[in-house]
């Protein structure tokens, strides 16, 4: 029995469902007029969906045909929508996002960029979000003590920076971005941008919230168009209800290991049908958020119920109700047709667990035991990790503490090691009240701060030596190779948190909690009962501590902090502009060979810390991809020498030697995490352009807006003719919307040959590359 089942290339139709009636208006009374906060925490930002209202009508007038429900997010906030081109898969799309959100890995190099514009303050909502730079060592507090006094110069920029240009500012022990987005400040049918991948959890609220880089929110920062080629769009029906073990984390991993981690680029993941309705607001979050795995633009899920209860139960009643006003836009128009259709059968859908080393390595529970034999992965279960951004709800954290209970009340406790990650303050504050808290350290668990932590690389492990094979077991939503201690030998696998607190029990991979027995403490064998928790919980959220920062009402006075010593934080310099002619005879600096992601490319965990620092965190470029010479990582050989050495040190000889240099890349690179480093590091150490197979959509737009050449090979296979050691000339001046470019190769050895070279780029962001970079285009055209 099969559940799922695809229907590719097929566009499907469908009616959607609704709340219930629309609220009636009078003749003389238009319901979207209506003034209603978009938060509770800043006055004077208005959710406008008379506006969105009217951008739908002009759009519908143009197109004329119905209109699935992530179409109209993006319709509705159109910069022109009587003159945009649109067309799905197309044309480039000028939008105005309703907010900007940045965590502050990132937000550090966002706003060393917004400052060089020059403006005095944001001129769309904005916050930031203390939740990358806390690392994982010995629980809660002291970790939480421990990084306020390491990045403390990196907090009080941030900090100062917020109040002078009038953003928001979470402070460290707030929570992960996500959570905090989802709880204060998504809402059903916005618009938001934000600088980690992982932004799209807030489709558990039906907004398109949107992963970008840096450079991306400064534009919305500075009040410019923000541009996205337009997604397509992949209906995903959902049909049935989830029941004993299956929860919404298995939706996103059975979906993961249908479209792969590439098998969404260029899309948006439209959710719905029965299935969809009976899933709460986080558990739709999940799927949303995960859904950066599989590539795609964010995911959305229509307005239904259970988005309605948890925005009253986050004291947004007023944001509920208006919601309903607008209800018909909500949602898809009947007969919306899809670019690609998935259904998945809820009744039927298993548990899933996916990877190791990447998460569309999906296999159900029932398979899993006999791959873990056949692929030899490790049996022992290392440790045993819940929480993070996408699976540290309260009815994620009820339904785990209920399997803990369950095996407390026979006399277990965790056999193998076991973290807990608050999503926010908010619910680690609510379970401590609520005793799930308890339960879970009564179990053997550790509780971390409420931050990223090991998700991103923010674990300092000591249980087993780098370069151990070893197996750890999560509910995050990313397992690369090393992401999350470092150590490329460790099988790390996302699954729910049901199964990861059921595993954790065993201390097995061969454990399958649906079907085999524990023995209790007096020996006795006993099967695990099925968990039960709350999709909200029965006395409302208690908020715990207040960790926001608005920005002050006089703001003149207020100094940003930057030392001019820093090792942490440098005020950036303009790349120089383009000098108009073709680059010949550059070296291939690397060529990379397989996955390389934006881990690869500039590494997280102890890199964190140099965020705000261009040349310092250059020191980590690329030092994890594979080089196709070799086979070994971080060891490429310098042209001019001969000597093999690292990667940032041939390419930092090289722009001594005013010797650009190019990338040779494989498949879907640059997929995972929004980081803009992974395009600065390249750019600010003398790369000219990166060429590959095919790029994942964030990191393709990073690089054009740092003022790099995003190619594609036109035929894949051409990547296989170049050698390391070929000399390269790229023919800049054929650059133009369109039309390929030319890439002429000297190999070191037989008669030079020309490859043809694709890319994306627009007439706006030719002059991205003409100008150095899109920041050095905003400064240009504000001087005219």
């Amino acid at each position: 029995m099969l559940a799922s089942r695809q229907l590719l290339g097929v566009a499907r139709s469908r009616a959607a469902a609704g709340l219930g009636r629309r609220c009636m208006a009078t003749a003389t009374e238009n319901p979207l007029d209506r003034k209603v906060k978009q938060n509770l925490l800043e006055e004077g930002n208005f959710i406008n969906y008379k506006k969105m209202s009217e951008n739908l009508a002009v759009v519908r007038s143009r197109l004329n045909r119905p209109l699935t429900y992530a179409e109209k997010i993006l319709y509705s906030h159109l910069d022109n929508p009587h003159e945009q081109d649109i067309e799905r898969g197309v044309s480039y799309l000028r939008l105005r996002p309703d907010r900007v959100a940045c965590q502050d890995a990132t937000a550090q190099m966002a706003i060393l960029q917004f400052m060089s514009a020059g403006m005095p303050s944001v001129a769309n909502p904005t916050t930031v979000h203390c939740d990358h730079l806390i690392e994982a060592q010995v629980g809660g507090e002291k970790d939480l003590e421990r990084a306020i006094n390491i990045n403390k110069e990196v907090y009080d920029f941030l900090a100062s920076a917020c109040a002078k240009y009038n953003i928001g500012f979470w402070k460290p022990g707030s929570g992960i971005i996500h959570q905090i987005i989802l709880e204060n400040y998504a809402f059903p049918g916005g618009l938001l941008i934000g600088t980690d991948s992982h932004t799209p959890n807030a489709a558990g609220l039906g907004m398109a919230a949107i992963g970008v880089g840096g450079a991306d929110a400064v534009d919305v920062m500075a009040n410019l168009p923000w541009e996205l080629k337009a997604p397509k769009v992949i209906g995903v029906k959902l049909t049935g209800a989830l029941n004993g073990w299956t929860t919404p984390k298995d939706v996103i991993l059975k979906l993961a290991g249908i479209l792969t981690v590439k098998g969404g680029t260029g899309s948006i993941v439209e959710y719905y049908g029965e299935g969809a309705s009976s899933m709460s607001a986080t558990g739709k979050a999940t799927c949303g958020n995960m859904g950066a795995e599989i590539g795609a633009t964010t995911s959305v899920f229509p307005y239904d119920k259970a988005m309605f209860d948890y925005l009253v139960a986050t004291k947004r009643s007023d944001i509920a109700e208006f919601a309903k006003t607008y209800q018909k836009e909500l949602q898809a128009d009947e007969g919306a047709e899809y670019d690609q259709h998935i259904e998945i059968n809820l009744n039927e859908l298993e548990p899933h667990i996916n990877g190791p080393f990447t998460p569309d390595l999906a296999t159900p529970i029932s398979k899993f035991a006999q791959a873990a034999k056949e692929n030899n992965w490790p049996e022992e279960l290392k440790v045993g990790l819940i929480g993070s951004c996408t699976n540290s709800s309260y009815e994620d954290m009820t339904r785990a503490a209920s399997i803990a209970r369950d095996a407390l009340d026979h006399g277990l406790k965790a056999k193998a090691a076991f973290v807990v990650t608050p999503g926010s303050e908010q619910i680690r504050a609510t379970i401590a009240r609520d005793g799930q808290l308890q339960t879970f350290e009564e179990f053997g668990g550790t509780v971390l701060a409420n931050a990223c932590g090991p998700c991103i690389g923010q674990w300092d492990r000591r249980d087993t030596p780098k370069g151990t094979p070893n197996s750890i077991l999560s509910s995050y939503n990313r397992n690369f190779t090393g992401r999350n201690d470092g150590n490329p030998a460790t099988h790390s696998f996302v699954t729910s948190p049901d199964l990861v607190v059921a595993m954790s029990i065993a201390g097995s991979l061969y454990f399958n909690p649906l079907t085999d027995s524990l023995k209790d403490k007096d020996g006795k064998e006993f099967k695990l009962q099925a968990p039960t928790g709350a999709g909200l919980p029965d006395r409302g959220y208690d908020p715990g501590q207040n960790t926001y920062q608005a920005p002050p009402a006089d703001r003149a006075t207020v100094q940003v902090q930057v030392s001019p010593t820093s090792d942490r934080l440098q005020v950036l310099s303009p790349f120089n502009a383009w000098n108009g002619k073709d680059a010949t005879d550059m070296p291939i600096l690397i060529k990379a060979q397989g996955k390389t992601t934006t881990d690869h490319i500039s590494m997280a965990g102890p890199w964190l810390k140099y965020r705000g620092h261009l040349d310092n965190i250059s020191n980590n470029m690329l030092i994890g991809a594979i080089n196709a010479a070799n086979g070994e990582a971080n060891k490429v050989q310098n042209f001019t020498t001969g000597e093999w050495d690292a990667v940032p040190a041939v390419a930092r000889d090289y722009k001594a030697k005013n010797i650009p240099w190019v990338v040779i890349g494989d498949w879907n690179y640059g997929e995972g995490s929004s980081r803009e480093h992974a395009a600065l590091e390249p750019r600010h150490l003398g790369g000219l352009a990166i060429i590959t197979r095919s790029f994942a959509r964030i990191h393709e737009t990073n690089l054009k807006k740092q003022g790099m050449l995003p190619l594609t090979f036109a035929d894949p296979a051409d990547y296989d003719k170049i050698s390391p050691e070929d000399k390269v000339d790229i023919l800049c001046t054929e650059l133009a919307v369109g039309k390929p470019i030319t890439m002429r190769v000297h190999p070191k050895n037989g008669k030079d040959f020309d490859v043809k070279l694709n890319h994306t780029f627009n007439e706006a962001q030719i002059e991205w590359f003409k100008n150095g970079s899109a920041l050095n285009t905003m400064a240009k055209n504000a001087k005219n």
